[in-house]
């Protein structure tokens, strides 16, 4: 059953990234891209990325636009998946005061939720930028109660500083130079960022 169900994803992305590259010029192409990016956000276990790049090979002069918005779109998704979360709160409190203190009682759903709040920022900054699932991220930022503004805020910074480094690095990939300086740029925005919120 779950080899079907991955096989069954795979064989529509499949499909989908062969219309995005096959159309990556045009701007259906590109809505595909930023719904994809959104739904990644929430449910989609594959990443952007390469989408991101066929888009950008396919109008390089247009790299910051598309990667601004592709990153515009997965924060849209994450504040979905935060949502999402924050809705199912109440019922997994309710699940697990149901099971014994020593598996997960609701001293033990409070520990996890004050981790959280402890660890957050370096959680939701970490997972906007890394390769790490955003989606779970996103999820269990609403689910412990971690507040939508920060949420939204950091996954900004860490998901535009994503995307624009993977849409620079298509864009400027036969120039050395330049891809270090935005490298280097987008990655000290990236630590000031944090240092300014911390």
């Amino acid at each position: 059953m779950a080899q079907g169900f991955i096989a069954s994803w795979m064989d529509r992305y499949n499909r989908f990234y062969h219309f995005i590259t096959r159309h990556a010029d045009s701007s259906k192409a590109r809505l595909g891209l930023y719904l994809f990016s959104a739904l990644e956000s929430i449910i989609i276990p594959i990443p952007t990325d390469p989408l991101l790049v066929v888009c950008v090979l396919a109008r390089p002069k247009n790299w910051i636009k598309i990667a601004a918005l592709t990153a515009l779109a997965s924060v849209v998704g994450g504040g979905i998946g935060w949502a999402i979360g924050a809705g199912l709160s109440g019922s997994l409190e309710a699940l697990f005061a149901m099971l014994p203190a020593s598996i997960a009682g609701p001293e033990k759903f409070q520990h996890v939720s004050d981790a959280y709040q402890r660890l957050g920022l370096l959680l939701v900054l970490v997972g906007a930028f890394t390769p790490l699932p955003y989606k779970v991220i996103a999820v269990s930022a609403g689910l412990f109660g971690y507040g939508l503004l920060p949420f939204l805020l950091l996954s900004a910074i860490g998901r535009t500083a994503r995307f624009m480094i993977i849409a620079g690095m298509a864009r400027w990939h036969r120039s050395p130079r330049k891809l270090i300086l935005l490298l280097s740029v987008l990655l000290i925005a990236f630590g000031a960022g944090f240092y300014l919120l911390n």
